[in-house]
């Protein structure tokens, strides 16, 4: 074997190697924020004025939203948020709502009661950057998604 064709195969190897610990997410990025997503899913950004970023799959959503509003706190908005919520949603049932100085965590959930084998959970994650609030929307019908919008929720980070 030529000194040559050595090189290239341990090349071909070596990538071999790596790309198998690619990460499966992508990190979309901008001025404002950054967020992870998984690779396959596709994304839209600036999809309408207050929603600069959607990624999705055929069975989930994962979407950033913005709102214009320095009249509240995090803690505030968040429990507006909520009972709105439970007005406007079916089977609407609060887990958690979780506050801390840079973010608010609302995890709720959704039942069917027609429907005894549905639920779904969300879990929105709510961030001020100036005089807007910046919140991310996720939810999960099984466990097995639920890795998925946890990374999801867990990489949103202001800028």
């Amino acid at each position: 074997m030529k000194k040559r064709d050595i090189i290239i195969l341990s090349a071909v190897a070596f990538g071999t190697l790596f790309t198998g610990c690619k990460s499966s997410y992508e990190k979309y990025s901008n001025d404002e924020f950054t967020i992870d997503y998984p690779r396959e899913w596709e994304k839209e950004i600036n999809m309408f004025p207050v929603m600069p970023f959607v990624a999705f799959s055929n069975y989930q959503t994962a979407m950033v939203s913005t709102k214009d509003r320095d009249d509240v706190t995090l803690e505030e908005f968040a429990k507006e948020r909520i009972k709105a919520f439970s007005e406007e949603q079916i089977g609407f049932k609060l887990i958690s709502l979780d506050v801390s100085k840079d973010y608010a965590l609302i995890r709720y959930s959704n039942d069917d009661e027609d429907d005894p084998t549905y639920h779904l959970e969300t879990l929105m994650k709510i961030g001020r950057r100036g005089g807007k609030l910046y919140g991310v929307t996720c939810s999960y019908e099984n466990n097995a998604q639920k890795d998925t919008v946890e990374h999801i929720i867990n990489s949103f980070q202001l800028k």
